[in-house]
């Protein structure tokens, strides 16, 4: 049996009602309730207005995390109060009846309940602050017949986005009654044939029939390990749900609605909206926020002038220093009120070290320093503390005290009227770090200005690693500017110039078979085999290169494992890439160009592919040490032409570089920073060759011997 008539809900919003029956059960179906609640709270109500403003106004973002909330609407949070609190609060109803019917007692406890954890579960639901809209404290006897309305399955009317936590002030065995819930899917599916939005009057506990009629299937959430202390929250807008009457017992709850806001709650309910008690309906509250937000945001900010003998000489001035001392705005204005009340005149305020020092009295005289310490307290405490540190230092910066090296504070200036000093006359580093002696097994690897350091460490008797030469004039391999016999060798093994970071990651991949790098030849017009991962490298047939392939990948294998510390010189952020990531150690010859694409590496990239080379080494190798230097070679050539010259485009590989190498210095214990670049392009008069680009031999000496004043034992 059906039948349809028209109601009016919402303050004149018709809505059509179906009435059906099935198997004696009768449901009365709005199946444009939904839409029109839509309507009704989020545009004309202004909610969908006031989410988007809370979202923007949101300034903690690093505080979100992902919850259970999150996901479906609802979750059982654990110990939202202590257990001995709820039978206080219990006890105190018993008493009195009206207990609760008073705004301090809610204040008292509000940050009890709000602390860290659950605000972080709150503010990531709403992506924005949030503030308490109203409270109540239910008591809920095993009555049937004077059951309320909540005890039927509905959703509530009100906004798409505000929550319900239900604070169980006694276990769920005490009494046996709970709250359940739908999933979000099937409360959906429940909404679109005009169900849980209907007459509050027409209610029904049996969804079943209806459910099963419509092809819906129910599936029902309850949770019935709730101790003392523990809260369901839930969106009752977005999840069916229905009050499970007590079976055993009394149940206590203490049930708040959250919304969300542009300002933290307590700043929300001191000065915009004031908490109510029982519940309250919605309208009217997201514009009496709104007109808040909007009249903040117009307020012409106050003028503070700070004198130029640093003397506090104006409350507002006060006040900002405090804000800078305590990010919790709220905690901050009662420490600033509490200050001006002391000295209304700043006769004692009026310095610094007295704000200070009247800060720390504070917090002696205030916390419970032999009980139970508040977290709060505590949080402000070290807040104060970090202040005063990074005040301190700040203050120190650029003294001369308390500095490895005093002369590195400012750029050298022969024309200093006190201290006259040339860059010239510096090396360019601050502290040492002496992690090796001659005797230490030292390798490298790098680009040109590499291979040139390495010939340096092996004349000056470093016990430099060569696992790998090339003495055998018949066994078909050429590395450039190597003649069989010659005494010094270019690298530790014959992996040839490494231009980019990716093509370090790529040597201990291949050296330790981490990761499968195909084996690949292109031959050249002069007849010869190149190794595309191999710059400087050559073979005068296949061969050869099959033959010599596994014995230099051992050999460079046993370099990596030799070596305590190894050199690395980063030469540019342009690279060529082959299709399946893996790139070129240099610049493609002809017959690559068809299987490789251009790149240019980000800071992020060049870290990740040195941490790579790093971590993999270490792994085998405990000892490893990484020293990363950046080779102040500039580009024979860019691959930006149409965009950016030749030189800009250098001063962007190497700055990009630096960066990358800063940054893998600061997360490393065991890697460390050679500053040849900044010695050869700034601190050596005449560093080049007449090419402009190659340094002098005299040049890489001083690399070295700055090499030896930083990282070699006296």
């Amino acid at each position: 049996m059906k039948s349809i008539k028209k109601v009016n809900l919402f303050h004149g919003a018709s809505e059509h009602e179906i009435t059906t029956t099935i198997e004696d059960e009768t449901y009365h179906l709005m199946p444009d309730a939904h839409y029109n609640l839509h309507s009704y709270f989020e545009k004309k109500h202004r909610y969908a207005e006031l989410n988007s403003i809370a979202k923007k106004a949101f300034t903690r973002e690093s505080d979100l995390i992902d919850s259970e909330l999150n996901h479906h609407h609802q979750m059982h949070y654990k110990h939202a109060i202590p257990a001995d609190l709820c039978q206080k609060f219990i006890q105190q109803v018993l008493e009195d009846k009206t207990a609760f019917n008073h705004h301090k007692v809610i204040t008292s406890i509000l940050d009890l309940i709000l602390d860290k954890n659950l605000d972080q579960v709150l503010s990531s639901y709403f992506n924005s602050e949030y503030t308490l809209s109203w409270y109540s404290y239910l008591e809920t006897l095993p009555d049937r017949e004077n059951r309320s309305y909540s005890s039927y399955w509905h959703c509530d009317g009100g906004p798409e986005n505000h929550l319900k936590i239900l604070i169980y002030l006694n276990p769920y065995k005490e009494h046996l009654g709970n709250t359940k819930f739908l999933t979000k899917e099937t409360t959906d599916q429940l909404k679109k044939i005009g169900c849980l939005f209907n007459d509050i009057e027409k209610r029904t506990e049996n969804l079943a029939p209806l459910a099963n009629a419509k092809g819906i299937e129910l599936e029902e959430i309850m949770y019935e390990n709730i101790e003392a202390g523990d809260a369901l929250i839930f969106n009752p807008n977005q999840l069916a749900h229905i009050g499970k009457i007590p079976e055993t017992g009394t149940r206590h709850v203490l049930q708040l609605c959250f919304i969300p806001s542009p300002f933290h709650w307590k700043d929300t309910i001191n000065h915009a909206a004031p908490i109510q008690i029982g519940c309250q309906p919605f309208e009217g509250l997201a514009e009496k926020l709104l007109n808040y937000y909007d009249k903040s945001a117009h307020q012409v900010p106050d003028n503070i002038m700070i004198p130029d003998d640093g003397t506090i000489q104006s409350s507002m001035q006060l006040r900002w220093l405090i804000e800078n001392i305590f990010p919790d705005k709220v905690f901050a204005e009662t420490m600033f009120t509490r200050l001006i009340e002391l000295d209304p005149k700043l006769e004692y305020l009026h310095a610094y070290d007295n704000v200070f020092e009247t800060l720390k009295l504070s917090f002696r005289d205030s916390i419970n320093w032999g009980g139970e310490i508040d977290r709060e307290d505590i949080e402000h405490l070290a807040q104060l503390t970090e202040y005063l540190n990074e005040f301190t230092h700040s203050c120190e910066r650029y003294a001369p005290t308390n500095k490895p090296n005093h002369k590195a504070i400012y750029w050298p200036n022969p024309e200093h009227e006190h201290h006259p000093s040339s860059k010239y006359q510096v090396l360019p580093y601050v502290k040492k770090y002496p992690i090796m002696d001659k005797s230490t097994p030292i390798g490298s690897a790098g680009s040109c200005f590499a291979f040139e350091i390495a010939r340096v460490f092996q004349e000056s008797g470093f016990n430099y690693v060569v696992t790998e030469r090339n003495d055998d004039p018949m066994s078909g391999v050429l590395v450039d500017g190597y003649s069989p016999g010659d005494q010094y060798a270019k690298f530790c093994a014959n992996y040839g110039i490494l231009f980019n970071s990716i093509s370090f990651k790529q040597l201990a991949e291949k050296a330790f078979d981490t990761k499968p790098i195909k084996q690949l030849l292109f031959q050249q017009p002069q007849g010869y085999w190149v190794d595309p991962y191999r710059e400087g490298v050559a073979f005068l047939d296949r061969q050869n290169y099959l033959l010599d392939y596994p014995q230099h990948i051992n050999a460079t294998r046993n370099a990596l494992e030799m070596a305590e510390v190894f050199i690395i010189t980063l030469g540019l952020n342009e690279c060529w890439e082959f299709r399946d990531g893996t790139v070129l150690s240099r610049n493609p010859r002809d017959n690559m160009y068809p299987y490789v694409k251009h790149k240019t590496l980000s800071v992020q990239e060049n870290i990740e592919n040195i941490q790579s080379f790093f971590d993999t080494v270490k792994k085998f190798n405990p000892n490893f040490k990484l020293i990363i230097s950046i080779s102040p070679i500039p580009f024979l050539a860019t691959g930006h032409g149409e965009t950016k010259h030749v030189i800009t485009a250098n001063t962007h590989s190497k700055a990009t570089l630096r960066v990358a190498a800063e940054e893998l210095v600061n997360n490393n214990e065991d890697i460390y920073y050679l500053p040849s670049y900044e010695l050869v392009t700034e601190c050596i008069e005449d560093a080049w060759d007449n090419d402009q680009r190659h340094v002098k031999r005299s040049t890489v000496e001083k690399v070295v011997e700055m090499f030896k004043d930083i990282f070699v034992k006296t």
